[in-house]
């Protein structure tokens, strides 16, 4: 269970060839707005809407495990059994049995649609990963940073949603039995059928959508272009490779504690279920590449930290695949130095290749594929030096696949 779909096919993915565009990181106070479209970087129109997505899925058991855990012991004790022996831990705890979750969640989001242009009939929807909530997107620190401001810049509508347990949606109680990978991915696919099909957001049914994610939001937005192709017409992929060889190491760095007391103060009505990294020095080792962010970047990020459950942590591999029947674009963007997904070093793939374009071989029907690399820069994009060129890339890339 837990080796998962997509990392199963690791050792055949590493040795995929292909061309990665090598972006140089420059330090960037934000006061330019070079990175901007035609219409500016103050082009978004933003309202908070909350949609009630439906989800009826069918989930493997857990067992022998403590779905109320409030004890920081037992905590750790499962994550060094996990990255340990990840086999023998699910052997032990993921049994045959299975049980249908039948349950509405509400998930917040903020639908942005630009002042000027916006005749594209385009949608980017944007999915945030661990350890953020959607603000990941419209990151604060300056304009520039901001997806959804460069999108709008250049005509783009977004939508971006908190996901369970983080920002403004709903929080599931339980570690292990609702927040997990696989509840994740039907939550996205009932956003994208709602985007898709009614008039819930934006007011129209929106044609044609871009699936943006970033890590966890990435691994979802892939797992739908292999089981609902027909809901996405391009993906891109960020923070996200095929290489699963350092997972153990970072959640070991992590060191994952319960939220509500590290952050008394901003996270303390969470469950103990629920966890954060538990120090600045893990924050940064899992998310950073020193010293190529801002202090206030990093601050921000910290500040602002979300939590996460050990089951979304433990089935973060269960779900995805190749993805025989999607036919769009496919973008892979990462950090160079991504620790999570590339040990620190995404060039370092066989035979002189990078790692990101071994994500090439889930898309043997994609019409374009391409991997994009930021130097001096770690698995949380948004907060590095290098985010403004990574945005303009992002969107521009979207344009030229004629959407």
């Amino acid at each position: 269970m837990v080796a998962g779909k997509v990392f199963s096919v690791l050792p055949l993915l590493g040795l995929v060839l292909g061309a990665s565009i090598r972006l140089d990181a420059r330090q960037n106070d934000g006061s330019s707005n070079s990175t901007a479209g035609p219409y500016g970087l103050s082009n978004a129109d933003c309202s908070n809407i909350t949609l009630s997505i439906p989800v009826n899925t069918t989930l493997t058991n857990f067992t022998g495990v403590d779905n109320t855990y409030s004890n920081q012991s037992y905590i750790t004790q499962q994550v060094i059994e996990f990255t340990q022996a990840q086999a023998n831990w699910t052997s032990e705890h993921v049994s045959n049995a299975t049980h249908t979750l039948n349950r509405t969640f509400s998930i917040a989001g903020t639908y942005c649609k630009p002042r000027q242009g916006g005749d594209n009939d385009v949608l980017i929807n944007l999915v945030h990963g661990i350890g953020f909530d959607s603000s990941y997107w419209d990151f604060a620190l300056s304009p520039e940073y901001s997806v959804v401001k460069v999108a709008a810049s250049y005509g783009y509508a977004t939508f971006r949603y908190d996901r369970i347990g983080t920002g403004k949606s709903e929080t599931p109680k339980g570690g292990f039995e609702v927040a997990r990978a696989q509840t994740e991915v039907a939550i996205l696919q009932g956003v994208l059928g709602q985007l898709r099909n009614s008039t819930t957001v934006g007011g129209k049914q929106h044609n044609k959508i871009v699936g943006v994610g970033h890590s966890y939001g990435s691994v979802q937005t892939q797992a739908v272009t292999a089981q609902s192709p027909e809901l996405l017409d391009a993906a891109v992929l960020t923070g996200f490779t095929t290489n699963s060889s350092n997972l153990g190491g970072y959640l070991t760095a992590g060191s994952y504690s319960i939220a509500n007391r590290i952050f008394p103060d901003r996270l303390g009505d969470k469950p103990d279920t629920w966890l954060v990294t538990g120090s600045n020095a893990s924050d940064i080792t899992g998310f950073f590449f020193p010293p190529h962010y801002a202090p206030e970047a990093f601050d921000l990020a910290r500040a602002t930290e979300q939590p996460v459950t050990l089951g979304s942590l433990f089935t973060v591999g269960d779900v995805g695949g190749v993805a025989q029947n999607f036919t769009g674009p496919v973008q892979v963007v990462n950090g160079a130095n991504d620790f999570i997904f590339c040990s620190s070093n995404c060039w370092a793939g066989p035979n002189g290749t990078d790692i990101p374009s071994g994500v090439k071989m889930l898309y043997p029907a994609a019409s374009n594929f391409t991997s994009y690399i930021a130097e001096k820069t770690g698995h949380g994009i948004t907060a590095h030096y290098s985010q403004p060129e990574v945005a303009r890339e992002i969107v521009t890339w979207i344009q030229s696949q004629n959407l």
